[in-house]
C-alpha cells in the first residue's frame, strides 16, 4: 500500500471510529434517560454487543482515546443491562430442593397440591400450581403477549397483590412481552422484591426473548433449555 493510500485509509479509519464513538455516546445517553430506547429494532442488549465490537476494534487499531471513550460506553451499557437481567449465566443457589418445570405445562413433572387461575385483566391470566409436598413452592405462569401497553402497570399490580398474599415459596415465569429493562418490569421487580434468575433466552440470533424466571434470593436456576415447542428449566430452592 502506497503512502497516499495509507494516508487515506487512516483518515477513513479515524472518521469511522470518531463517528461511531459519537453515535454510541448519544445512544448511551438516550438509554440512560429511557432504557427502552431503540433504533431499527436495536435495543439495549444489541447496543451492548455493538459496544464490545467497536471497543475491541479500537483497541486493535490502537486508538487510545477512542478506546477510552468506547470503554466508558461499554461499561455504562453493561451496568444498565446487568441492573435488570442476567446476560449469559443464570443465578444459582445451593438449594435443598429441586423441581422440573415445563413452561407449556407447569405441572408436567409434579402432581400439584393445588392449582388455579388468576385473572390479570380482560385479555390475560396467570396459571399457578403449588407442587412438592415436602417443601411446597408455588409456580406461577404468566403470558402478557395480549396485554395492551397501557394496561401493563395494572396487570403487574394485580399480579403483585396476589403474590404478596402467598405463604409458600414462589417462582414466577413466562412471557412478559417486554425486556427486563422495561420500566413497568423494573417497577414490578422493585415492588415485589423478586429478581430475574435466568440468563437471556434468545428466540433467534441476538433477538432477546421476553421469557424470564423470577424468584427470591433462595431460588436459582440449575438448567434451562429451549426447544421450538417449549422451554424447560430445573429450579433449585431452599426454604427461608
Amino acid at each position: 500500500m502506497g503512502y497516499l493510500s495509507q494516508k487515506k485509509y487512516r483518515l477513513r479509519e479515524r472518521i469511522f471510529f470518531i463517528s461511531a464513538t459519537v453515535f454510541m455516546a448519544l445512544v448511551t445517553g438516550a438509554l440512560l434517560l429511557n432504557s427502552e430506547f431503540s433504533i431499527c429494532g436495536l435495543n439495549l442488549f444489541h447496543f451492548y454487543c455493538i459496544s464490545w465490537i467497536l471497543f475491541i476494534g479500537a483497541v486493535i487499531a490502537k486508538k487510545i482515546v477512542v478506546s477510552l471513550f468506547l470503554g466508558i460506553v461499554l461499561v455504562v451499557n453493561y451496568v444498565l443491562l446487568a441492573m435488570s437481567a442476567n446476560i449469559f449465566f443464570s443465578d444459582t443457589v445451593k438449594g435443598d430442593y429441586q423441581i422440573n418445570i415445563s413452561y407449556d405445562n407447569i405441572v408436567k413433572y409434579n402432581k400439584p397440591l393445588s392449582k388455579g387461575v388468576l385473572m390479570l385483566g380482560q385479555t390475560s391470566f396467570a396459571e399457578y400450581a403449588v407442587v412438592n409436598e415436602e417443601a411446597p413452592i408455588m409456580v406461577v405462569k404468566v403470558d402478557l403477549s395480549l396485554v395492551d401497553k397501557s394496561k401493563r402497570s395494572l396487570v403487574f399490580q394485580s399480579l403483585n397483590n396476589f403474590l404478596m398474599k402467598q405463604e409458600v415459596e414462589l417462582v414466577v415465569l413466562g412471557n412478559f412481552e417486554m425486556p427486563a429493562w422495561a420500566k413497568e418490569f423494573r417497577d414490578f421487580i422493585d415492588i415485589s422484591g423478586l429478581s430475574v434468575k435466568n440468563r437471556l433466552v434468545f428466540n433467534k440470533f441476538l433477538q432477546v426473548s421476553s421469557f424470564y424466571i423470577l424468584g427470591y434470593n433462595n431460588v436459582g436456576v440449575a438448567r434451562i433449555t429451549k426447544s421450538e415447542a417449549d422451554i424447560e428449566t430445573v429450579i433449585d430452592y431452599s426454604i427461608l
